[in-house]
């Protein structure tokens, strides 16, 4: 039985923790999209049916946005719009995005206060939190319990080419919209594409619907949790 959540500071992030009894439970490390912040993914932890303990992690990222969300790393809010406006989402595929660098520093110092080792951690993420899981998994000293891609996309894949490789074998789970209009539903199948060429084990399970989580998502996301 998880006790409530409270409040911590881990490096230089704040984050909402959940911790539950058993001391060697799974910890999952959730990541929100941009905009958003620690309190937007944290009711998971109770509608996600998983049957084993977790211990849940929900850090607020480093950027503080001008009307109070917050974000990893900035983005260009007018080309992402000019996107839904035109359907023509955009393409993160060629470099690593301004920020991302000193978002993965901070990332990584909050995992290290966790204090538990990397097979025992699940990166999950949502939107911009869903390229941070996949960064973090790709430059883990090794490989995690497993990543949770909730309507991510395909970032930087030079360095995703070369570095997915070496943690070939990576339980993966991927989920994406059909007709997302912000990251678009191609860039999920290029991602899924690259993923299973390094060998990581998953596949993207396609809903129909736009930039969310839906209930049938939430579901599935509790029995491959409980495989971890």
């Amino acid at each position: 039985m998880n006790i409530q959540p409270r409040l911590v500071r881990r490096g230089n992030l704040d984050a909402i923790e959940i911790l539950p009894e058993e001391k060697n439970a799974l910890t999952v490390v959730c990541l929100h999209g941009y905009g958003a912040d620690m309190r937007d993914l944290a009711p998971l932890a109770a509608d996600i049916p998983a049957v084993r303990p977790i211990r849940w992690v929900f850090p607020d990222g480093p950027e503080t946005l001008e009307w109070g969300g917050k974000a990893w790393f900035p983005i260009d809010v007018a080309a992402f719009e000019e996107a839904q406006r035109t359907g023509k989402p955009r393409d993160l595929s060629l470099r690593e995005p301004p920020g991302l660098a000193e978002a993965r520093a901070d990332l990584a110092g909050l995992i290290a206060e966790l204090d538990v080792a990397w097979d025992r951690i699940v990166l999950m993420g949502f939107s911009q939190g869903a390229m941070m899981a996949v960064d973090a998994a790709l430059r883990a000293p090794s490989a995690p319990a497993g990543v949770a891609i909730l309507s991510g996309t395909l970032v930087d894949r030079p360095s995703l080419a070369a570095l997915a490789p070496k943690k070939k074998g990576l339980p993966f789970f991927q989920s994406h919209g059909s007709v997302d209009p912000i990251l678009g539903f191609a860039q999920a199948l290029e991602l899924e594409k690259e993923l299973k060429a390094a060998g990581w084990s998953g596949s993207l399970r396609r809903f129909e619907g736009g930039h969310a989580i839906p209930p049938e998502v939430v579901a599935e996301l509790g029995a491959w949790l409980d495989a971890r």
